[in-house]
C-alpha cells in the first residue's frame, strides 16, 4: 500500500506536469484522470517500496510505526513518498533537463538516505531508549542446574564464571 495518495500527490505537484508524465500518447492527462491513473499510482507504490527498503536497513522505524504516523509527522512522510514519487516518474519520461533531474533526485536520496541512517524524522518516542544494552542470560543456578559433565566432574575442569557475579 502506498503512503501517499494520487490526490495528495497532485496537491503537492503541478497537475500539468504530472498529466505530461504518466502520459504515454504525448497528449496530457486530465486532472480528474489523474486519480486513477496507473502510471501515477505505480510511482507512489513504488516510492513506499523504497521507503520501506529504506526502514529495513535503518531498523529505526517499522512499517506498522509509519501507518500510524498522524499529524505533521504523517504530512511529512506523505511529502517524501511524493518527492521519491515525482522523480520515479522523471526517470520515466527521461527528457527533462538533467540539472532540474538531479535536483530533484538529491532532495529524494536525502530523504532516503535519512531514513536509511535511523534518524529521528518522524518523532517517535518510543525509541527513546534505543541503544541501551540489556544483558540477560542464565544466572548460576541455572547452570548448576543443568548438571554438565563440568560439574559432575568436579576438581577436572576449571571454576565456571559468569559475568557481573549472577
Amino acid at each position: 500500500m502506498a503512503y501517499a495518495t494520487p490526490a495528495q500527490f497532485l496537491e503537492r505537484y503541478d497537475e500539468r506536469l504530472l498529466g505530461d508524465l504518466v502520459s504515454d500518447d504525448n497528449s496530457q492527462v486530465s486532472p480528474s484522470a489523474l486519480l486513477t491513473d496507473s502510471n501515477l499510482q505505480a510511482a507512489l507504490d513504488d516510492a513506499s517500496g523504497d521507503i520501506d527498503a529504506a526502514l529495513i536497513t535503518g531498523q529505526r522505524y517499522t512499517t506498522d510505526d509509519l501507518d500510524g504516523l498522524t499529524g505533521n509527522s504523517q504530512k511529512h512522510l506523505i511529502r517524501i513518498t511524493c518527492d521519491i514519487a515525482f522523480v520515479l516518474l522523471l526517470t520515466r519520461r527521461g527528457s527533462m533537463d538533467p540539472e532540474t533531474r538531479r535536483s530533484h533526485m538529491a532532495v529524494a536520496e536525502d530523504h532516503l538516505e535519512r531514513l536509511r541512517k535511523g534518524l529521528n524524522i518522524f518523532n517517535l518516542d518510543d525509541q527513546k531508549d534505543a541503544g541501551v544494552v540489556e544483558t540477560a542470560g542464565p544466572t548460576r543456578v541455572d547452570l548448576t542446574n543443568l548438571n554438565l559433565m563440568r560439574d559432575r566432574t568436579r576438581n577436572y575442569y576449571p571454576v565456571r564464571q559468569l559475568p557481573f557475579n549472577r
